[in-house]
């Protein structure tokens, strides 16, 4: 008989369909036959592992019918198998499989819709932090303003996308009417999802708005952030930029070290 861990990586294999080699000559048959045994393991592996991913990617499902995403999710699931009993994280590849996936066809968007709706699910699970208090920022030295520091929120995201996702999104929602076709061409969407106290906040925002979140949120200073909002647009105001980011609740602490 082969070692324990080479019999548990035989099974796993078989269970994921990777591995030609047999496991079953080492299963007992008491009743029931070795592949029947492993069949039972295997079908609710696919089963869990599909019907998680259809709770994290609802609009996904909708988008390409049930027998298309149950194809989709097996396929997912012979690439990214899951590391951990806890399934929620599945799902943090399934955009960039969808990418590849789709890419250079007409669908192409659905990895940015994936993309929005794990953007969604983080969101739902992060924890919770105090926004900032415009009113520290008074206290803070003039000439330390170029090596401020703002944070994002845990619980906000920032997904941005040529394609209009967050109208996708609404109109593939559970109690949505009958939407309209939707014109792919009408975006771009850059947009800010929030949880807050009161429910979930999904925001669009200006590109250079955008431009200097997604600078905030890698770490990078006030002079970097600005320098890469002007570059995204000529006219950007960082006063008023600030103003609507400070109202929507995203920035958290700041530092200036």
């Amino acid at each position: 008989m082969p070692p324990l861990r080479e019999l548990q990586q035989r099974f796993a294999s078989r269970l994921l369909q990777t591995d030609p080699a047999s496991v079953l000559d080492w299963i007992c048959s008491d009743g029931i036959s070795a592949l029947a045994r492993v069949e039972i393991y295997r079908n609710n592996l696919h089963a869990g592992f599909s019907k998680t991913l259809e709770l994290e990617f609802p609009v996904i499902r909708r988008l390409v019918g049930p027998d298309y995403f149950r194809q989709l999710t097996l396929a997912f699931l012979a690439r990214h198998p899951s590391r951990s009993g806890d399934l929620h994280h599945v799902g943090a590849p399934f955009p960039g499989f969808l990418q590849q996936q789709l890419a250079n066809t007409e669908y192409s968007y659905l990895a940015d819709v994936a993309r929005f709706e794990w953007a969604y699910q983080e969101c739902l699970v992060a924890e919770d932090a105090e926004c900032l208090n415009p009113q520290t920022l008074r206290d803070i030295p003039m000439d330390a303003y170029p090596n401020l520091r703002f944070t994002i929120r845990p619980a906000c995201r920032l997904v941005d996308s040529p394609f209009p996702i967050l109208r996708i999104w609404q109109a593939n929602q559970s109690d949505a009417e009958v939407p309209d076709l939707i014109d792919l061409t009408t975006g771009p969407d850059h947009l800010v999802l929030m949880r807050t106290p009161a429910g979930f906040n999904l925001s669009r925002v200006p590109a250079g708005d955008f431009q200097l979140l997604t600078a905030f949120a890698a770490g990078q200073t006030l002079e970097r952030a600005l320098e890469a909002a002007l570059g995204r647009d000529a006219q950007f105001d960082f006063g008023a930029a600030l103003r609507r980011c400070i109202g929507l609740g995203v920035l958290g602490y700041t530092t200036f070290n």
